[in-house]
């Protein structure tokens, strides 16, 4: 259920952890009196975050390949009132495009470990 550009995304280890929050302006904040005011922006912005512990060479290099678009088309499974999961579609951007850098060999592979991807809403 988790596609870029309708492209399915390898299925991370760990459940993807996805948040839809509200962004404030800097002029949110706490006042002199010690009141809180807040000044929203948007509301029900999508974030995600994908934790992978390994990865093939194939596979970091087919995100990788996805990720790097300045914007793309990220579908993702969101709370229904059905039965069914229900999934939105938004355009989002990669805010931490991994490095990879934590090349590891098993068994002769080369694998990547320990790979966290964060997507948000543009």
């Amino acid at each position: 259920m988790l596609q870029i550009d309708g492209q399915p995304l390898p299925t991370p280890t760990d459940s993807p952890s996805i948040q839809q929050t509200n962004i404030e302006s800097s002029d949110s904040g706490q006042d002199e009196g010690g009141y809180y005011h807040r000044e929203i922006i948007r509301t029900n912005v999508l974030s995600c975050t994908l934790q992978y512990s390994y990865l093939s060479n194939a596979d970091a290099a087919y995100l990788i390949q996805l990720l790097s678009a300045e914007s793309f088309s990220f579908t993702c499974p969101m709370p229904g009132t059905g039965q069914d999961p229900q999934t939105t579609t938004r355009t989002c951007y990669c805010k931490n495009l991994p490095a990879l850098s934590f090349l590891r060999y098993l068994t002769g592979d080369s694998c990547w470990r320990d790979v966290s991807i964060e997507i948000q809403e543009l």
